[in-house]
């Protein structure tokens, strides 16, 4: 095999005469990134592959009249020794990309279940004139595309492919409306109309006669039985986290975002024995410090850090946004983001990031998907009841109690009512009433929608059509608790989340990688019964256990979730009104026909002067959403 190089990180590398697999690194190269979008175009040829787009200089744009298979592949691929020795062949030689094209050739059309990592892949079949694109399992890497006139465009960067001239930038009316109300039903869409995700562990298949996207990545498909873990399997766990946090700092020297949460704590640990085993450079910690005696928790953070041996970097919260607070800074992000900012917080771990980065750090380890997949989800209570599991209920209470700073009539209050009888009544009712009563649920759920926002008719009317197709089922196979976990993996939020964190990463210079994100750890939590979740009688027992005999005299073994809502309410109602009033109106918004503008404003001088705390949310959601439309519009 020939290898003609075009740069350090784009090949062609040729095989006979109809064979040509084209690698790109579709980030490390800005031939996927910021500056560029590559067109994959399917003639009426099934032989022929245009590949087109704004290259940057030195690297020459790829079109061959008779491309059989191709493979570019962007990302780490875990199972690479596994390939070479099943795939044979002189496998040690080839790039990521050239390995995959000969896993495809062997395996044929099963190929994609042979392939572990965190990835976007694109192929190419030449025989079938078909192009398919593929999202790693859990989505820690993104994945875009945008029809045109000219074919199917695709990318990691939104920003990419709404710079160039033939994808329209006109914004999401009905997505932005719907985030300013908290919805997020449609797990395909982004902000921009023209705009498409390829969801985490999907794969969009485009044809002359075909455009889909499905699942070829599930846990637990539909419709098959599924196989609990049991409890003498428990023993697993532990490795396949060891195993995942292995996988993140082998790809360059670690930091770690070290709060006093169990989840992280277990992939420093993991993070610090591993490095320490292989003879790897320790983990840095990086933590922030938050002031009021109800989220500080610098104590634990540098007991831990001293524990393990680590150097830790201990920045304090007013220090990390300042000179202009949290707000400020947080829009000064917006403005130049793809997407609304969901994490608000992200100044302060910027300041973080760029010190690691300073310090050689280039991939930072969160305990991000800890909260998802070691916890049991409260609508437990509703399938509980309805098996009449009196014994069942009161240990799920009983463990809710002790794990988290709730009063007790707030735990029964919410597992009798809010996730109890409420959705086994709603269940009951749509029964007896069917049609009228799934009206009166989406009425309902439109009901939260802010007073603010325009009613326009037309806009409404989508909303309400929005919001009928996001209703939670009542009646979910396997139940409640299992659509709500499944909610883990299909939900739009995710995506979003993981999509957020890859981008800070890149403009900072790191990799953001969560071990709690792994598809293998994901697998087996996800088939863990809720009682083994919570062994011990607490939640994310898992864990608990094995950090508090790592670091006793901490008192994990009765340790409370800190919940930081309390500051952040606080922090926004003193530094929101300064953006307000910088912004002076919510004309963007308004242009767009997303609010009414004096409603809007009165609305915000309502929550700024009022008592109730708890909407201080939705100042941010504001001036957060009127800066992002003013920069993007």
């Amino acid at each position: 095999m020939e290898i003609r190089s075009i740069s350090s990180s784009v090949a062609e590398a040729v095989s006979g005469p109809a064979v040509l697999d084209w690698v790109a690194a579709l980030t490390n190269v800005p031939a996927l990134d910021h500056n560029a979008a590559v067109t994959f175009r399917a003639t009426t040829s099934p032989s022929s592959l245009q590949v087109t787009g704004a290259f940057p200089e030195g690297i020459c744009a790829a079109s061959a009249a008779a491309i059989f298979r191709g493979v570019l592949f962007d990302g780490v691929l875990y199972n690479r020794p596994e390939l070479e020795r099943e795939c044979g062949g002189d496998s040690p030689r080839l790039s990521d990309a050239a390995l995959l094209l000969q896993a495809w050739q062997v395996w044929g059309g099963d190929w994609l279940r042979h392939v572990k990592g965190i990835f976007a892949l694109l192929a190419w079949d030449g025989s079938a004139g078909t192009l398919t694109a593929v999202r790693d399992p859990l989505g820690a890497y993104p994945l875009f595309y945008a029809r045109t006139g000219s074919g199917v465009m695709l990318s990691t960067s939104i920003a990419a492919l709404v710079k160039r001239s033939d994808v329209s930038h006109a914004l999401n009316r009905a997505a932005l409306a719907d985030h300013l109300s908290h919805r997020w039903p449609d797990p395909d869409e982004t902000f921009y109309e023209a705009v498409k995700r390829i969801p985490a562990g999907h794969r969009l298949d485009v044809g002359p006669s075909r455009h889909t996207v499905t699942r070829y990545w599930d846990p637990m498909p539909p419709g098959k039985p599924i196989e609990w873990i049991k409890e003498d399997e428990l023993g697993r766990f532990d490795e396949l986290l060891e195993a995942a946090v292995a996988r993140c700092y082998r790809q360059g020297k670690t930091g770690i975002f070290l709060s006093g949460g169990f989840d992280s704590i277990s992939v420093a640990a993991a993070a610090t024995d591993g490095t320490r085993r292989e003879g790897r450079p320790a983990p840095v910690a990086l933590s922030l410090a938050f002031p009021t005696p109800e989220t500080n928790e610098q104590n634990i953070q540098r007991s831990v850090a001293t524990a393990l041996g680590l150097e830790q970097k201990l920045l304090r919260f007013d220090e990390a946004v300042a000179p202009n607070g949290l707000v400020e800074n947080a829009l000064e992000i917006v403005r130049s983001w793809p997407a609304p900012l969901l994490n608000t917080w992200m100044p302060a771990y910027a300041r973080l990031a760029e010190h690691g980065h300073r310090h050689g750090v280039s991939v930072i380890l969160t305990g991000s998907g800890g909260d998802e997949w070691l916890t049991v989800s409260p609508y437990l209570s509703a399938d509980l009841i309805r098996q009449a599991d009196v014994p069942g209920w009161f240990r799920m209470v009983h463990s809710w109690k002790r794990s988290f700073r709730v009063s007790w009539p707030e735990v029964v209050r919410s597992a009798v009512f809010t996730f109890g009888v409420r959705p086994l009544a709603s269940r009951a009712l749509e029964s007896v009433f069917n049609g009228r009563w799934t009206y009166l649920r989406v009425r309902r759920l439109m009901s939260h929608t802010p007073s603010w926002v325009t009613r326009d008719p037309a806009l409404r009317r989508e909303l309400w059509d929005r919001a009928e197709r996001g209703l939670m089922q009542l009646r979910p196979d396997g139940g409640f608790y299992l659509q709500e976990v499944r909610g883990g993996i299909d939900h739009p939020m995710m995506s979003l989340e993981l999509e957020e964190s890859f981008e800070f990463g890149r403009r900072h210079g790191v990799k953001m990688l969560h071990p709690y994100w792994d598809a293998d750890v994901v697998d087996m939590l996800y088939r863990t019964p809720p009682d083994l979740l919570n062994r011990g009688g607490r939640s994310k027992g898992l864990v608990r256990e094995t950090v508090a005999r790592r670091f006793p005299g901490l008192g994990f073994n009765r340790h409370k979730k800190v919940g930081a809502m309390p500051f952040y309410r606080a922090v926004i109602k003193r530094e929101a009104g300064r953006a307000w009033k910088r912004l002076g109106s919510v004309h963007a918004l308004a242009d767009l026909g997303i609010v009414e503008p004096a409603a809007t404003a009165k609305a915000f001088t309502a929550i700024m002067s009022g008592p109730d705390t708890s909407l201080m949310y939705r100042l941010w959601d504001i001036v957060s959403l009127e800066t992002w439309a003013r920069a993007h519009a």
